[in-house]
């Protein structure tokens, strides 16, 4: 477990070619834990650390949106409330039941369901901190961040992600472009996303910057007459030549670009 500041820990997994990440929040009265990554198993070094500094605080967990790399450990906290969007149990059953190709198998400990769900914002209150968990939708429906505001935290789910985001809701632009500009007005410092690496507030800018250009570039490429997939876009347009882009966003890129096609 790595430590960011006082009271917030992650924990990184390697899986399908990408990292993800799940953390633990300290406050005076609770514990929580943001994502369970991708089985129980893969959660054993964050129950390690609950034994050693969680005391007599509540245990609560937090999915910060249905895919199955942030979810599919619920079951190493069966005994704990789960929090999530309101439309975040449905998506994990509609999940459950997807036999595509790429989708791994699910965890022989089964799928557990967020307990408690919420609209669009949540708050966890002590007499001198506020938690709040925000709905942030654009990467999904369902999609939620952690602001942990005394310490200008954010914990952003996949609603900001490095070296770029990723789509994977149909009608998703205005409310991805809303989603991050509300996050920027959070004034975070630290911005903890689950694929990739602790940023300051530029990885926000970067978002927005990725996915306007993007849907820009392709509304222009689509009006000459280039086909879906024919597209002449390559990632280094929109993220800069110099930053090394692995094999797996480079395809994200593309599908990306196939999302945004079908969009403008």
């Amino acid at each position: 477990m790595d430590r960011i500041g006082e009271r917030v820990y992650v924990h990184r997994v390697h899986a399908m070619g990408f990292d993800t990440v799940a953390a633990v929040v300290l406050t005076a009265t609770r514990a929580i834990v943001f994502d369970t990554l991708v089985s129980p198993q893969a959660m054993a070094p964050v129950r390690d650390l609950l034994s050693d500094v969680a005391g007599r605080r509540r245990i609560v967990v937090v999915n910060s949106h249905h895919h199955w790399d942030h979810v599919w450990g619920n079951a190493a906290f069966r005994a704990c409330e789960i929090v999530a969007h309101n439309a975040c149990p449905r998506l994990m059953i509609a999940q459950s039941r997807d036999t595509s190709p790429g989708l791994p198998p699910e965890p022989p400990e089964g799928i557990v369901l967020p307990t408690i769900t919420f609209g669009d914002r949540l708050a966890f209150v002590d007499e001198t901190e506020t938690v709040q968990l925000i709905h942030a939708p654009g990467h999904t429906e369902d999609s939620v961040a952690l602001y942990l505001a005394p310490d200008r935290l954010l914990l952003a789910g996949d609603a900001a992600e490095w070296p770029l985001p990723t789509f994977d809701q149909r009608g998703g632009y205005d409310d991805y472009m809303r989603t991050l500009r509300l996050l920027r007005g959070l004034g975070a410092q630290t911005v903890v996303p689950s694929h990739g690496p602790p940023m300051d507030a530029s990885l926000i800018d970067a978002n927005e910057r990725y996915i306007g250009e993007l849907f820009a570039s392709v509304a222009e490429s689509k009006r000459k007459g280039a086909a879906r997939d024919a597209l002449e876009l390559p990632v280094e347009r929109f993220v800069g030549s110099d930053l090394i882009v692995s094999d797996v966003y480079r395809e994200a890129h593309r599908e990306n670009l196939a999302w945004a096609y079908d969009e403008v």
